[in-house]
């Protein structure tokens, strides 16, 4: 099924939903409200600040989400939420051919619902959902309002097509912040003056990272500058090469004598080879899948500097704070860069851009590798030598 025809039977569920439940008065005050995230790490870091705004239009309301399993980290004993469910949606596994309802386990479903049967929700907000979980949601909890990613989007795509119609500039895409904000706007008093994407304090993990340090780097010396360089991408079609992450390792040691820290997920180790290969210093400390998320959030907003491709910890970097240099390639970054100050984004639009990411068309030179090691040094060498941003200037419009 077409996304854009999955945007409109969202849509319809909601008008009706909301037609029905207008003269309840739960329609107006909720007094429990769940709201619907079924996404990776990058993107559930993006409706953190939706999330926020929910938190402050209706203190004292308890707020549950559902999450994907992997993603659970960024929100378990987070103030912004009371209670985090999981749900593993086909749909939104890594790897596979995206399913609306084929392959869930039964047991995962029958576990979500019984623990969402205690309670009565008044309102749902779908941030994003599968078919199963939009279809169950509203027959087994029958809230009074429904708030929807499927009406926002149809809602932008028709007002930019019937720009275009008419003659008129076309207005860009709305980011997945803005998005995740629009969805919301009818349930909060006010949109933020300033969105901000938040990573999880994680209390511990400072402490973790440096007993995993001293364990498995002990040459690093968290006290003094370094840069963090992420190899790999969870699609392979945004990875950029990994000897030239190296090459930009390399001018940063020259330049700065500054120290490299290299994340990849553990399938990614024997990119090292290709790092090194490219002049990446040898006495790198490397991390392939050793380092939990929290201490990843703790390493990263220690960091000089992040230089990574399009993904998940390029979001989880922005949301700590760290300058940042991304590289896109099939995504749009109107849509997904990371949000927040001193980030730059490197992008060249090619002519079957965007793209599904899956199966790259030209896969001798994918479009993430046009980005020159050159202009990614200087990039980077830019952010280094900057000053320390304004804190009264956190997270703007990208």
């Amino acid at each position: 099924m077409s996304e854009y025809r999955l945007f409109a039977r969202s849509a319809l569920r909601t008008a009706i939903t909301n037609a029905l439940g207008r003269w309840s008065p739960r329609y107006g005050a909720p007094r429990r409200i769940l709201v619907v995230k079924l996404d990776h790490l990058g993107d559930l870091l993006l409706a953190t600040p939706a999330l926020r705004a929910l938190r402050e239009a209706h203190p004292g309301v308890p707020i549950d989400v559902v999450v994907l399993p992997g993603s659970r980290v960024l929100l378990e004993g987070s103030p912004l939420v009371d209670r985090v469910l999981r749900y593993d949606s086909p749909r939104f596994r890594r790897g596979e051919p995206k399913r609306d309802l084929a392959g869930a386990s039964s047991d995962d479903r029958a576990g979500l619902l019984q623990a969402l049967a205690p309670h009565r929700y008044d309102w749902v907000v779908e941030l994003r959902g599968d078919e199963w979980t939009a279809g169950m949601l509203l027959g087994a909890l029958r809230p009074a309002r429904r708030f929807d990613r499927g009406t926002v989007r149809m809602r932008d795509w028709l007002s930019r097509r019937l720009g275009r119609l008419c003659g008129r500039c076309s207005t860009p895409p709305l980011h997945e912040v803005e998005t995740n904000l629009a969805i919301i706007r009818d349930a909060i008093s006010r949109l933020p003056d300033v969105p901000c994407v938040e990573a999880p304090p994680w209390p511990h993990a400072a402490i973790e990272l440096d007993h995993l340090a001293a364990e498995l780097a002990p040459a690093l010396d968290l006290t003094q500058p370094y840069a963090v360089i992420q190899l790999g991408a969870t699609w392979a079609p945004r990875a950029w090469s990994a000897k030239r992450f190296g090459a930009v390792a390399a001018a940063l040691r020259a330049a700065y004598d500054a120290q490299v820290v290299v994340l990849g997920m553990a399938e990614d180790s024997p990119l090292r080879d290709e790092f090194l290969a490219g002049g990446g210093p040898s006495d790198s400390s490397f991390f392939f899948g050793a380092l939990p998320i929290p201490a990843v959030g703790a390493l990263l907003r220690r960091a000089r500097l992040y230089v990574g491709s399009d993904g998940g910890m390029a979001h989880l970097a922005a949301a700590c704070g760290t300058p940042s240099v991304v590289l896109f390639g099939p995504q749009n970054p109107a849509r997904f860069r990371p949000w927040g100050p001193r980030i730059t984004i490197l992008h060249r639009a090619v002519d079957c851009y965007p793209c599904a990411q899956v199966v790259c068309v030209r896969p001798a030179e994918p479009c993430v590798n046009l980005h020159s090691v050159e202009e990614t040094v200087k990039a980077a060498m830019a952010l280094w030598n900057s000053e320390s941003p304004d804190p009264g200037l956190k997270n703007p419009r990208p």
